[in-house]
């Protein structure tokens, strides 16, 4: 019996598992247009555009649940592929690829350039490279949606966050 229920536990857990994995994967494939960060680099060197980058890690439930429903809504990601190049780092990943002339890991990147604390975190890069914010923890399609124009359409070069949430309309 207590084999039984062991083995009903590990099939539970392996299938949770599984599914999440399975959503991640679904999500990448989804309708953000989402690019290395290298690749976002290089396409920014051609046509100047912001960079959005989801700071994820494998483990993360709440990131998970980012990429299942605010990231595959499908309104959110036509807007950001216009505005931005789209970036999946894996903050635990120790790829190396050259940023500001200085070899760095997603790790490092996500910890000791854009001082992420917790997942997820969305950073928003300026079409110069440089960090406009990070936003910690997980954010349902309409407080993302706001975000994204609020950075996407300049607006937190003229108005205080506060303001503009208040007179957000979706």
């Amino acid at each position: 019996m207590k084999k039984t229920a062991i083995s009903i536990l590990f099939g539970v857990i392996i299938t949770f598992l599984t599914g999440f994995t399975t959503i991640k994967k679904e999500a990448e494939k989804g309708p953000i247009n989402w690019v290395s960060f290298e690749q976002a680099l290089e396409l920014s060197k051609k046509t100047k555009k912001k960079i959005f980058i989801d700071v994820y890690t494998d483990w993360c439930g709440w990131c998970k649940r980012m990429d299942a429903s605010t990231f595959s809504n499908e309104k959110i990601a036509a807007y950001v592929n216009k505005k931005y190049y789209s970036v999946k780092l894996d903050a635990e990943s120790m790829k190396t690829f050259q940023f500001k002339g200085k070899t760095v890991s997603e790790r490092e990147l996500a910890g000791q350039v854009f001082n992420v604390t917790a997942y997820p975190t969305t950073v928003y890069l300026d079409e110069n490279f440089d960090i406009i914010s990070p936003v910690p923890g997980y954010l349902d399609a309409q407080k993302f949606d706001m975000i994204v124009k609020y950075f996407g359409e300049d607006i937190y070069k003229k108005q205080g966050w506060q303001d503009f949430e208040a007179s957000y309309k979706p």
